[in-house]
């Protein structure tokens, strides 16, 4: 069931504190790419927290995000990342369920030591340095941390924000079908006085856009299908955030256990796959065929990564049709072949063990 979370100390409150005093100018949090419910109901709580002392924070994201309705909640206080960057990190910099190396390399640049980092993560940790640094690695998701914070902060806990860090937990657990520990389920049962029920069933239950149905309806149309595993794409798209719903819709067919899709957009392609399959570790398998790519975000059971197209932007915006059509299918054939390759080859791994 792993550790209970430590507690959060005298000092460590009192240097925390500090922190914040010296933010009376304002707060910047920011996110990794593409965040998860986790990622934006953790950053969430985290302006509740900023809010309690009375400091000024706004959240910044790249990329597509996972949950629209999230971002509705958050009203202004998230946007996304601008493209010219002015004086946003003038100010206290704090990264919420997300580690240095996880953030693309230019913004890395930029922020240079962060005032403030609160996450979960097993990645090595010991040499990140910054003023403020609460890494643990025996809880499954933030939101369970920021639960514990603003229960030693004596921070009031409304039923939105309550809401927003059930549905997080939730949703990071399957509802407690995976990824179960104490932390999680003692945060749970803490949120659960305060929790918004008609709420919580629109955020589980989001409306399905019209781009979804087009989507799904070229995802069967391209799909290939190997074994237990489907491979398919919806092809160039304007909203890449449908793939994550495509995905499930491709694990209801019968016979499928694994199902990975991708799209293109004018800059960038996006991959996304989940798996029923407790046998395989999604995160590990991206990690290995497309680590080299960029940032892997993800789990067990699910895996995605936003790959930067380059100079082909200019085949995605031109109006060549054989180009674009040409590029999709070379696309298709790598990222298939890595994946197959990779579950391939750890599944002889196993049969010579």
């Amino acid at each position: 069931m792993g550790q209970i979370v430590k507690k959060l100390g005298f000092f460590k409150r009192r240097k925390f504190k500090q922190i914040l005093n010296t933010s009376k100018s304002g707060l910047t949090i920011l996110l990794k790419p593409d965040p998860t419910v986790d990622s934006l109901a953790s950053a969430y709580a985290f302006t509740k927290i900023a809010e309690y002392f009375h400091i000024n924070a706004k959240c910044y994201f790249s990329g597509t995000t996972h949950h629209k309705g999230l971002l509705n909640i958050m009203g202004q206080n998230v946007e996304p990342l601008p493209d010219v960057i002015t004086d946003e990190f003038s100010r206290t910099v704090a990264l919420i369920d997300v580690v240095p190396s996880e953030l693309p390399e230019e913004l890395s640049g930029i922020i240079g030591m962060p005032d403030l980092i609160i996450s979960h993560s097993k990645v090595a940790t010991k040499d990140i340095q910054c003023r403020y640094k609460d890494i643990r690695e025996n809880i499954e998701t933030t939101s369970t941390l920021m639960v514990h914070y603003m229960r030693r902060l004596k921070v009031p806990m409304d039923s939105t924000v309550a809401t927003v860090l059930m549905f997080a937990i939730r949703d990071r657990t399957k509802t407690f079908l995976t990824n179960v520990n104490l932390n999680g389920l003692e945060a749970y049962h803490h949120v659960l006085g305060y929790m918004d029920n008609d709420l919580l069933i629109k955020l589980e239950t989001p409306a399905v856009k019209p781009e979804t149905f087009s989507d799904l309806a070229n995802a069967i149309n391209n799909k290939h299908i190997k074994g237990a595993y489907l491979l398919t794409n919806t092809g160039y798209v304007k909203d890449p955030s449908t793939l994550s719903k495509v995905v499930k819709y491709m694990l209801d067919l019968e016979g499928i256990s694994t199902a990975l899709v991708f799209a293109v957009n004018t800059s960038n392609i996006y991959v996304y796959a989940n798996s029923n399959n407790i046998e395989i570790n999604m995160k590990q398998i991206f990690r290995k065929a497309f680590g080299h790519c960029g940032n892997i975000l993800g789990g067990s059971s699910y895996a995605s990564i936003t790959i930067p197209l380059g100079v082909f932007c200019a085949i995605t915006k031109g109006k060549n049709c054989d180009s674009k059509q040409l590029m999709l299918e070379t696309i298709s054939n790598s990222i298939y072949n890595r994946f197959l390759d990779t579950i391939e080859e750890g599944e002889s791994k196993l049969e010579r063990n």
